[in-house]
């Protein structure tokens, strides 16, 4: 689950219910032991072992929610599967009762592949809807939130199934250690065609399931996730974050007296797990012009982006940075020509819309004459900080900000960057770290860049600040969950020292 930081503390940005990688604990807790002698186990959609699951959901330690899948055979009209799934979570986050719900429906044939579904996602009450089919080589989407509908088209080299398919798809080709599988799916939470691969590396058993069950790693986009299945092709367990995230089977009654729990919990789950603590204290965070760190924890496959205002190198086992605070009026100064491509950071996104009337009208409004761009992206932050309530509550889009008139960081920038865009300053979105007085670590943050002129111009809508604070760390570009992957394989490792700073 990834986190954001808002003036008022964190919310979450988006459920990242990505299964990840589970380390360190398989040799004392599973048993590895001899396999059926027999041949692969495997069973056919017509005479599955089950017809649905339900499995309760922990974060850190305590209950969050459950999972619901059931397998629906086909009716009298369409004669296929539906494979009809859904995630409910809720917890206790600064004060405010937070829901999450994901709703999928996907109809597939007999050997999983999938033909067409409907899914739908719900973040306090804020929805985005999608459907979509397989037709002439093809996947075609339509995406509807805040009012507004688009479409998608994804070329396919190959049959696809839905994500709600991976922990099927094992039983239905073969229960056998060894054996390896290889597939695309649609993942409805990123929004994109992903790669998945899956290894039978052994049979064991444990006292955290009954019985015995086969060990299957499965890797999405090089995001990792082990979950044990039985004979009987019932995920029992799986564990993600190295046993942060676990899901374990469980009975219908139990899984919805675990939601219920989670409903009450009053523990800051999130918050203590994500939240960067470090070795000196800040006073005065959104002053600090000039801040040297040093990052621990990082992947060596993780590349901390490095450009004028923030410098990075590694060196050995960390990565040392200098973020100064940038001068707006040399910004401002418009080059000759430029030697990238700025075009990127002027078009409308599912979540950015830019090209809105509703867009283009206020932001047009808001900057009236300003003389320059620097102005005008002034002009725009300190409307966002008059006009729009920060609250932790998510968004899926600008024009959802726009019209709901409250949202936490990651709303704030996706309005501020769908304004910048309209008016033909490219901006682009970033995530990384920043330091809170309040909570006396750093939190992750969003926040936007506008190239207005000689380079990359850190504004935060949040803190309103145009020349955001030099304890802004920058780490991840971009604003599609796939460009945020990275980041769910740090949260909760990431160790910082402050080394200098002014």
């Amino acid at each position: 689950m990834l986190i954001t930081a808002s003036r008022g503390g964190l919310t979450t940005a988006w459920l990242l219910l990505v299964p990840l990688a589970l380390a360190g604990c398989a040799g004392k807790y599973f048993r590895t032991v001899e396999s059926p002698s027999e041949a692969p186990q495997r069973h056919a959609l017509s005479a599955w072992p089950y017809k649905e699951y339900w499995t309760g959901v922990v974060f850190n330690g305590e209950k969050i929610g459950l999972t619901h899948l059931t397998l629906i055979p086909p009716g009298a009209s369409g004669g296929r599967y539906e494979l009809r799934s859904e995630a409910l979570l809720a917890f206790h986050f600064l004060g405010f009762n937070k829901s999450v719900t994901l709703k999928a429906q996907d109809w597939v044939t007999d050997d999983l592949r999938l033909e067409r579904f409907a899914h739908e996602y719900d973040l306090d009450g804020r929805k985005l809807k999608l459907s979509g089919r397989v037709e002439g080589g093809q996947l075609l989407i339509e995406r509807m939130t805040g009012g507004v509908t688009t479409t998608d088209t994804f070329p396919l080299p190959e049959a696809i199934y839905p994500t709600s398919a991976i922990p099927l798809y094992p039983t239905l080709h073969g229960l056998e250690v060894g054996r390896q599988y290889s597939y695309l799916v649609f993942d409805g939470q990123r929004q994109q065609v992903a790669r998945v691969s899956q290894e039978l590396e052994a049979y064991q058993e444990s006292e955290l399931f009954p019985g015995r069950a086969y060990r299957v790693v499965t890797t999405v986009d090089g995001q990792k996730a082990t979950t044990w299945i039985n004979d009987r092709g019932e995920p029992v367990l799986e564990m993600a974050w190295h046993g942060i995230l676990i899901s374990t089977l469980e009975s219908e009654k139990w899984a919805k007296t675990s939601l219920a729990l989670a409903s009450v919990n009053k523990r800051e789950v999130l918050l203590e797990y994500s939240r960067v603590r470090t070795n000196v204290s800040l006073p005065r965070p959104r002053d600090v012009t000039t801040l040297q760190v040093a990052l621990q924890g990082l992947p060596d496959t993780f590349a901390v982006p490095s450009d004028s205002l923030q410098q990075c190198r590694r060196e050995h086992d960390r990565v040392q940075c200098l973020i100064q605070v940038g001068d707006p009026s040399v910004l401002g100064q418009r080059p000759k020509s430029l030697d990238f491509d700025l075009k990127p950071y002027l078009m409308p996104t599912p979540a950015i819309q830019s090209q809105d009337p509703r867009i283009t009208k206020t932001a047009l409004e808001i900057v009236e004459t300003a003389p320059d761009p620097v102005r005008g992206i002034r002009h725009l932050v300190e409307w966002i900080q008059k006009e729009i309530k920060q609250e932790p509550v998510d968004s899926f889009s600008s024009l959802e900000v726009l019209d709901e008139r409250k949202a936490e960081c990651q709303g704030l920038t996706l309005l501020y960057t769908a304004f910048a865009r309209s008016l033909g300053v490219p901006t682009r979105i970033v995530n990384g770290l920043v330091y809170s007085k309040e909570l006396d670590g750093f939190l992750y943050h969003t926040w936007a860049e506008s190239y207005v002129g000689l380079g990359w111009l850190p504004v935060d809508p949040t803190f309103g600040q145009v020349g955001a604070d030099a304890t802004h760390i920058k780490l991840i570009i971009g604003d599609r969950i796939a460009d945020l992957m990275p980041l769910v394989d740090i949260v909760g490792k990431v160790r910082l020292e402050i080394l200098s700073g002014n």
